[in-house]
């Protein structure tokens, strides 16, 4: 492959906080197979949450998920967005309630 071919992946930093049982977001917007790193705050005193993103609201298979923290707390998490463009879901996983679009451009 010659260098104009080879194309370095994106990285993007997202921050998002859970507080009232509710992401401080609806929509996560990130570029498709970038390497997406998450400053996750838990502002819940004494309750877990957790980021996890999924193919699709049944939350039957699992692109990311992360680490259940117990607020307040922070955390950090990185992981690859998919490769095909589309609209998938994230959710805490205590608290499925708590949900958004993760939008991959």
């Amino acid at each position: 492959m010659t260098p104009e071919m080879v194309r370095a992946a994106e990285r993007v930093t997202v921050a998002l906080a859970a507080e009232s049982y509710a992401f401080s977001t609806g929509t996560i917007t990130v570029s498709a197979g970038a390497e997406v790193t998450v400053e996750f705050e838990n502002r819940d005193d004494g309750v877990p949450h957790n980021l996890a993103v999924y193919t699709d609201s049944s939350a039957a298979e699992a692109i990311f998920v992360g680490e259940v923290i117990t607020g307040p707390a922070r955390a950090t998490y990185t992981f690859t967005a998919p490769a095909g463009p589309g609209t998938y879901f994230f959710r805490c996983d205590v608290h499925p309630s708590m949900n958004g679009a993760f939008v991959v451009e």
